[in-house]
């Protein structure tokens, strides 16, 4: 599809901004999608506590109503929020935000940073929705609150509580194509108990795909075998006013896919990819009322272990090449926040991370022969750091200027000064709040990009290095925008515009280098100077009573200043229109039709991945208190990529993988 065709798309859906009637009261609860803002007032203790920042917040209702498994289905829809499927890892999404990609964007589960989960980075789909009570998304970098991998934004999953009572919560569902292969599977179940003054809550979740191949004559094929777990374990009780909790996640995932490997110039056969991640995260946290604020404290452990194994030889009774990745991540938080010293409301903290990596790759040619290299060994980085952050109001104004100290062995200390600004009034009967933030961001590379290696250059035809001359990203980010609440016409309707800018020195890309022979070589370099700047607007009302809409569209550019080219996998449009109907107390349907707009998959900008649109149809069905049902039709129109050949370096495709399906299940309580 031509850059033309594109725009007008794009257009069209935005076209409906400025029709009559969006403008009406919202009465429904369809809509738990809320732009937030954070004044600075006391909040819950496992949200995000932040200056007049907006806030993107996916809530558990809409979380069900969309039928969403995962965090990337959750987060995919928000403006300025895109997925992107990770190379050479089938099934794997992380985050994107304005144009900064997963490194540059944080993670959190229940206000705790999470570190990646497997070889490449921190995959979406592992984190399943069968314990998340809402997401919460800040996008650009300027708080001092979190750390140096939040230039881009803050993704915080916010946990289930453990509910007053004793409860049992089911849900079972499932998805088929019209095509052959693709079926999906998923349980969840969910445990609470109380015991005196001991709160307890435990959830499992398992989900399983079948692999799908949109052309059978190939050896390829388009979607891969998957297996995901997740297992949490939560304590919870209070004593003297102190509250204590313990808690632990397990994450298992494996991945199956299957693709071919060249013989000869113009003879395949079949090969598999094999991925295997194990994650344990152990947290362990206290809070209490200290004088005028809040006291806590965390101690986190995690170890992730990840088996790798690329294009492996299905005929050959061994795995030609597995890569074996050990990864413990240590975290000591200390935070004091909103104390009061007059006027002022501050928060400050101290943190200690240290991360620790090992790397064994074992190859085969032959049953008898087995060579084992250790690519890394014992690495470790550690990294001390310290923030204030003050909250305060000047009038209508409501400032948060903070500062974020930061040190670590290998590249020194860095300062980074940030601040929010709001003003807030009322013109007759409309609201209008207004925010400005500006913030300094600074990113060390990561072990994976600095040591990591990855050798396939006998069967796949490439190699991947870590670079260890890496230097820091720094960064400067700007937030204008504005909010307006249409209280006249309806408690809840609301219209915003938002427009970001974020230079970026040194930011850090995977890039192709020149080879000496036929394969082709992989690495991490910095690009000197990087924009990224753009523009989100939304909408959301009631048209008609029970009828819902919501609109949103994003305009993003990330441009390397040295070549003036768009950088790779960042699509430049992107759009959402959601309807949603409440046909009575207990039946509701929403659909929802989401436009990708085309964008490079190559830094040479040459090769594109086209745009796309599709459409989802979803229908709800509570029968009582303790029993409900769902069903659903998605990608209405059978959108899919082309399919994927048999071929040494296939184009990338960025389109939907998997075409038209169904999908339904139910929920249960049992109390």
């Amino acid at each position: 599809m031509s850059n033309h065709l594109n725009l007008t798309a794009f257009l069209l859906i935005l076209q409906c901004f400025f029709k009559p009637g969006y403008t009406q009261e919202i009465t429904s609860n369809f809509d738990q999608t809320e732009s937030v803002m954070v004044y600075g007032e006391q909040e819950l203790s496992d949200g995000l506590i932040d200056a007049p920042v907006k806030v993107e917040v996916v809530g558990q209702e809409q979380i069900q109503k969309q039928q969403y498994q995962d965090l990337s289905e959750t987060v995919s829809g928000l403006p300025g929020v895109t997925t992107a499927t990770t190379d050479r890892r089938a099934g794997s999404k992380s985050a994107m935000i304005q144009g900064f990609g997963e490194n540059s964007v944080l993670v959190m589960i229940d206000g705790t940073p999470v570190s990646q989960n497997n070889s490449f980075g921190f995959d979406l789909t592992q984190i399943s929705t069968s314990d998340i009570e809402k997401v919460e998304v800040i996008k650009g970098g300027a708080s001092s609150l979190y750390g140096s991998q939040a230039m881009g934004g803050v993704i915080n999953v916010v946990t289930k509580k453990v509910a007053p009572k004793n409860k049992i919560e089911l849900e079972a569902s499932g998805g088929l194509t019209d095509k052959e292969g693709g079926a999906s599977r998923n349980i969840k179940v969910g445990i609470d108990r109380r015991i005196k003054k001991l709160g307890i809550k435990a959830n499992f979740s398992h989900r399983d795909q079948d692999s799908f191949d949109l052309d059978p004559s190939s050896l390829a094929k388009d979607g891969a075998d998957s297996t995901r777990q997740q297992a949490n374990l939560k304590f919870q009780t209070k004593l003297r006013g102190r509250t204590y909790s313990a808690s632990g996640m397990y994450l298992r995932g494996k991945v199956l896919s299957h693709t071919s490997r060249p013989y000869s110039s113009s003879a395949f056969g079949a090969s598999l990819n094999k991925t295997d991640t194990e994650s344990k995260n152990f947290k362990l946290g206290t809070e209490e009322k200290l004088g005028s604020g809040i006291l806590k404290t965390n101690l986190n452990y995690e170890v992730n272990q990840d088996q790798l194994s690329l294009n492996d030889d299905p005929k050959t009774s061994f795995t030609e090449t597995l890569k074996e990745t050990r990864f413990e991540g240590r975290r000591v938080d200390l935070k004091y926040q909103e104390f009061k010293i007059k006027d002022h409301s501050l928060t400050t903290g101290l943190l200690f991370t240290e991360n620790i990596v090992d790397q064994e790759t074992t190859t085969q040619a032959v049953p008898e022969v087995i060579i084992k290299t250790r690519d890394i060994e014992n690495r470790s980085v550690k990294s001390y750091e310290g923030f204030i952050q003050d909250n305060f109001w000047v009038g209508d104004f409501e400032a948060s200027p903070g500062v974020r100290y930061q040190y670590d062995k290998d590249f020194g200390s860095h300062i980074s000064p940030k601040i929010n600004i709001s003003h807030y009034t009322d013109i007759g009967s409309v609201g209008l709040k207004t925010w400005l933030t500006v913030g300094t961001g600074y990113r060390a590379p990561s072990i994976k990009e600095r040591f990591f290696t990855l050798d396939h250059s006998s069967v796949a035809n490439y190699v991947v290095f870590g670079n260890q001359n890496l230097t820091p990203e720094e960064s400067i980010s700007f937030q204008l925008g504005e909010e307006l609440r249409l209280s006249s016409l309806g408690r809840g309707t609301s219209l915003y515009g938002n427009l970001f800018l974020n230079k970026i020195s040194n930011l850090i890309e995977s890039v192709e280098r020149e080879s000496d022979g036929n394969g082709r070589v992989f690495s991490y370099d910095n690009l000197d100077k990087v924009i990224s700047r753009g523009v989100e607007l939304g909408i959301k009302g009631e048209l008609f009573k029970k009828l819902n809409l919501k609109l949103n569209g994003s305009y993003t550019e990330t441009i390397d200043e040295r070549t003036n080219l768009l950088l790779a996998n960042r699509p430049l449009y992107a759009a959402s229109f959601t309807a949603g109907y409440q046909f009575t107390d207990s039946f509701s349907t929403i659909s929802t039709t989401s436009y990708t707009g085309n964008s490079f998959v190559d830094l040479d900008n040459k090769a594109i991945s086209p745009a796309y649109m599709t459409t989802d149809l979803k229908f709800s069905y509570q029968f009582n208190r303790e029993l409900g049902t769902f069903f659903s039709i998605n990608n209405i129109l059978d959108v899919t990529k082309d399919p994927t050949p048999d071929l040494v370096n296939p184009k990338v495709d960025n389109r939907p993988a998997l075409g038209r399906n169904l999908f339904m299940g139910f929920r249960m309580t049992v109390l």
